[in-house]
């Protein structure tokens, strides 16, 4: 190493960072990894410039990522230019630059990284660095789908379902869902749970939207848990089951949802799934109404009516405590 062998020296920068057969000692590994990169070694400029990037042994230092960054980059290093063509475009250190985030994100999506191909197509998606170009969202999306990134699937799925940059394609969106949601994706096992819902491009099949709003409620997503308790709400594809109907409303109306709070409303209000209680409706209706249901906001001006004015004023309070602790994060109700 001392001869400037710079693979010995980026293996002695190895094992001090790690402490493989050594101690670790940051500036020893600092030394090692700085002579070797000198001398154009690119895994020695990645490591350092990772290590100043988070902040591993030194201090983050961004600058000093930057540069170890930009001398791997330019020696072709796909790692390296995704690193760098992130901190560009999070302005992490410096001034953001779409412009510079996307060329480096190029380069390395070009090279086949699915994070680059993956974020390009974002940009380009939404017009980040560059005039918004659905076609090349569309080319960046399938490149990172056809490797297996569930959130390129799903875009990729909405773009062939509303027709964006191609024509609508049902089938094709459905496909990537299927895809997505295979994989655990939430988002996109509501996508297909909708389009066999709606009957998007094929046949109505409520067996199959409840399947798949079933996985996804259960993964915690709030619309799904809505649209599901509705089903159970009206025996939709299943028997009607109002015990069902109010589990999967509350869930749902607990993370902020305020359709499901209006219908959670209503099944206070009506006895169903749980015993009648006309305050509590009032609580929902008036959160869901705050939250901009329209439906919620008439509901309340109804309940009010029927409750003393002792249960309006506590009903009241609960309701605004909790949109208080909802804004604040800390909701448990």
């Amino acid at each position: 190493a001392q001869q400037a062998d710079e693979q010995a020296q980026f293996n002695l920068g190895v094992m001090y960072a790690s402490g493989e057969g050594v101690d670790v000692d940051a500036e020893a590994a600092i030394n090692w990894y700085e002579l070797s990169a000198d001398q154009g070694h690119v895994p020695a400029q990645y490591n350092l410039a990772y290590i100043y990037d988070i902040g591993e042994l030194v201090p983050e230092d961004n600058q000093l990522a930057k540069r170890w960054y930009l001398k791997a980059s330019d020696q072709g290093d796909m790692d390296a230019q995704y690193a760098l063509a992130l901190m560009y475009d999070e302005g992490d250190g410096f001034a953001e630059d779409d412009v510079a985030a996307v060329k480096w994100y190029k380069l390395a999506a070009d090279q086949g990284d699915v994070r680059a191909q993956f974020n390009l197509a974002i940009m380009y998606d939404v017009g980040e660095g560059m005039p918004e170009n659905d076609e090349l969202a569309i080319k960046w999306y399938t490149a990172a789908a056809e490797q297996g990134h569930t959130n390129a699937q799903l875009n990729l799925g909405l773009m062939y379902e509303g027709g964006e940059g191609t024509k609508v394609d049902p089938i094709l969106a459905m496909s990537w869902y299927r895809k997505a949601a295979d994989q655990g994706l939430t988002e996109a096992q509501y996508a297909v749970a909708l389009m066999f819902d709606e009957g998007v491009g094929m046949a109505e099949d409520n067996v199959a939207a409840i399947a798949w709003y079933t996985r996804a409620a259960e993964q915690g997503d709030a619309q799904a848990q809505n649209n599901l308790g509705a089903m159970y709400d009206s025996g939709e594809g299943i028997p009607e089951d109002n015990d069902a109907a109010f589990k999967w409303y509350t869930l749902s109306a607990n993370q902020g949802n305020a359709t499901a709070q209006n219908n959670l409303g209503t099944m206070y209000y009506a006895g169903e799934g749980t015993d009648t209680d006309k305050p509590e409706a009032y609580k929902w209706f008036y959160i869901a109404g705050e939250l901009g249901n329209d439906d919620a906001r008439d509901n309340s001006l109804v309940v009010k009516k029927n409750l003393r004015r002792s249960e309006l004023k506590k009903a009241k309070k609960l309701a605004v405590r909790w949109l208080e602790e909802f804004e604040n994060g800390t909701s448990t109700l």
